[in-house]
């Protein structure tokens, strides 16, 4: 996978049906309407958007803010179409494991769900993240309400690790906590296995 450039913005990673790359400012109009609207809203965590939930999470987010290495992937991509609207994006962060990141995908655009974007733009940022370091290990967690990012793991190679059972009550139902992991060398048998 090829870096390309843009004069305003670097495009990490290209498939059939999405590129990942980095924010524009004209994401900002996208980015605001999709905090109110959108599918995804009540499939990611959507007990974490009461005021009192972000204030917090805000918090947390500046006080674990750990030092990295600046040669590291980017901690976010945008997932754009080919007309470079944005649909979405994928993140990477840490837990305690400094060898392991975790990863997130969202696609905010309720015309572009269950076509193939989600599962190619996870599979880029996965191919994108062994890529460019030396990570052991990349974990995705979801809910127990979301089989399609279930299936979506599955599908690009991630293996079911288990799950945290009733970790979060939620509309009437206890949901649990479900995980997900790709060692580096499962992700190389994979790629040799597509070429």
């Amino acid at each position: 996978m090829a870096k390309e450039s843009n004069q305003e913005y670097e495009i990490l990673a290209k498939g059939e049906l999405v590129l990942l790359r980095t924010h524009l400012k004209t994401d900002s109009g996208p980015y605001q309407r999709w905090q109110t609207q959108g599918e995804w809203l009540s499939l990611d965590a959507p007990w974490e958007r009461t005021e009192e939930d972000k204030q917090q999470n805000q918090g947390e987010k500046k006080r674990k803010s750990p030092d990295e290495d600046r040669s590291a992937p980017q901690k976010m991509a945008v997932i754009a179409d080919f007309t470079n609207k944005p649909l979405g994006w994928v993140t990477r962060y840490s837990k305690r494991n400094t060898f392991v990141w975790h990863v997130g995908i969202d696609i905010c655009e309720d015309e572009f769900l269950n076509r193939g974007y989600g599962t190619e733009a996870l599979t880029l940022w996965v191919d994108y993240l062994f890529e460019n370091s030396n990570y052991h290990k990349i974990g995705l967690d979801t809910w127990s309400f979301n089989p399609r990012m279930m299936k979506v793991a599955e599908k690009i190679g991630f293996i079911y690790e288990g799950c945290q059972r009733e970790m979060q009550f939620w509309q009437d139902e206890w949901l649990d906590l479900v995980h997900y992991g790709m060692l580096r060398k499962e992700w190389e048998a994979r790629r040799f296995h597509q070429q």
